[in-house]
């Protein structure tokens, strides 16, 4: 299992409309299960390093604002399923380098 695996799966599901749909409206325990059968293994830990390392990305080098409350991305979130969040509002605002960096190694924090 590894934060590899799910950059994997959001490039995925980020790429394949299908798969986007398919996993938008299931829950955490859902997703890693699902997940798992197509091949992709993480566990949810793995999922929130790579979240947290990805909205970090945003917040302090793409958008230059402080860590808190007031945060542009946070309220980006409104309004839409989690995985919609990440994929347009997080992994979009970065490179295809950027996410395949961070799958290289293996969660390193993007830089």
């Amino acid at each position: 299992m590894s934060q590899q695996s799910f950059v994997k799966f959001l490039l995925a599901a980020r790429d394949d409309p299908a798969k986007r749909a398919a996993y938008e409206s299931r829950n955490l325990s859902q997703l890693v299960f699902h997940a798992k059968n197509e091949g992709f293994e993480f566990t949810p830990e793995e999922m929130a390093e790579v979240v947290s390392q990805l909205e970090m990305g945003v917040i302090i080098e793409k958008d230059a604002e402080p860590v808190d409350g007031n945060s542009s991305l946070w309220r980006a979130m409104w309004g839409q399923t989690h995985l919609g969040y990440l994929l347009d509002r997080v992994v979009a605002r970065h490179t295809d380098d950027e996410l395949r960096t961070l799958a290289e190694t293996n969660g390193a924090a993007l830089r």
